[in-house]
């Protein structure tokens, strides 16, 4: 098992259980930045009587750790959580004995909003949405779209909450956005956010002083198109692009307009419209009215470049066993095929 640094704790407890329960042992590796809590949880487990080797943890880099565990040959499955990028090079280096590979890769999740919807409700669900752990989330709504007759009032209602947001020290509780995780990918995201600037709109005001450390304010761009690299690829990090249709099949085409499909959601008085939505739009999970929801019996997975196989829920345990066939005959057999 290979996580993520985002959720470190909870993603590694969406796979881990399921292995157990199915009678495999595992190898962890946790993400260089966020290793400490995997440990905590190998601590937890032996005290509560998982036997030894049972669960192992190996911290380090995916080079060399997490490419030994993808190619190592007593290793029968690898499940891996993080960028498509990094997962498809998983899928590459398992090829050396056919491996069963299951991965939950990235998203640019299309949050769907028509005039009928309770716009107060969705404009708050969608701003929780886009900034949850600083953006820093696989199924966070990073693309609005909306219809055009509201798209410029429910554009001001979700700049304007962003506004009141609260940015700062994460181990305050009052904090609503804390920091990026690591200086390389603060650098990138303010690459897309100045390229979000030369090409569209923003509608979110910047405060006049930033926060000291790898802070990103809540950015709101409009007059996106399907084409801008902050429509089409994964930033991670609260910046929200608002692209405009008028009919459900604008709709349905712009939420597929990209080669992700981890989540999605629609927000929408009219059934009718949601379940044509839920049908039409290419995604692993298809929020009607709500966002980030989710029990541990509902699967969790993406389609197209958003990964392979499902945690959570029955589909869980089937990704960690391989069905056998044994056919057993308990009489003599009568039907002779060679007659002496």
């Amino acid at each position: 098992m290979i996580t993520p640094c985002n959720f470190p704790f909870l993603i590694v407890s969406q796979k881990l259980p399921y292995a157990l329960a199915a009678g495999c042992t595992a190898v962890v590796k946790p993400s260089e930045l966020t290793s400490s809590s995997t440990a905590m949880l190998c601590e937890i487990l032996s005290e509560a009587g998982v036997p030894a080797g049972a669960v192992n943890v190996v911290p380090g880099y995916g080079e060399p750790v997490g490419k030994a565990i993808t190619e190592h040959p007593d290793i029968d499955m690898v499940s891996f959580t993080g960028s498509t990028r990094v997962g498809k090079a998983t899928v590459a280096a398992s090829a050396g004995n056919l491996k069963k590979v299951a991965a939950e890769l990235g998203g640019k999740n299309p949050a769907v909003v028509y005039s009928d919807a309770d716009l107060e409700a969705a404009a708050d669900a969608l701003v929780l949405g886009a900034v949850f752990n600083a953006g820093q989330c696989c199924v966070g709504s990073s693309r609005l779209l909306v219809q055009t007759g509201i798209a410029d009032e429910f554009t001001r209602k979700v700049a304007d909450l962003m506004e009141h947001l609260r940015i700062g020290d994460p181990l305050d509780e009052d904090t609503q956005i804390g920091p990026i995780s690591n200086e390389a990918q603060h650098a990138r995201i303010c690459d897309f956010i100045s390229d979000g600037k030369e090409k569209s709109r923003p509608r979110s005001k910047e405060p006049e002083e930033q926060a000291p450390g790898l802070y990103v304010f809540p950015h709101v761009f409009d007059y996106v198109t399907a084409d801008m690299a902050i429509a089409r690829e994964e930033i991670f990090d609260p910046v929200l692009s608002v692209l405009t249709f008028d009919t459900v099949e604008e709709a349905i085409e712009l939420a597929n307009a990209t080669s992700y499909g981890l989540s999605s959601s629609v927000w929408t008085g009219s059934v009718q419209t949601a379940l044509r939505m839920a049908r039409g739009i290419k995604a692993g999970t298809v929020w009607v009215n709500t966002y980030l929801e989710g029990p541990a019996e509902v699967p969790f997975g993406g389609f197209k470049q958003s990964g392979i196989g499902r945690e959570n829920g029955t589909l869980a345990i089937e990704e960690y066993t391989e069905a056998k066939t044994i056919l057993m005959r308990t009489s003599p057999r009568s039907d002779r095929y060679v007659a002496v």
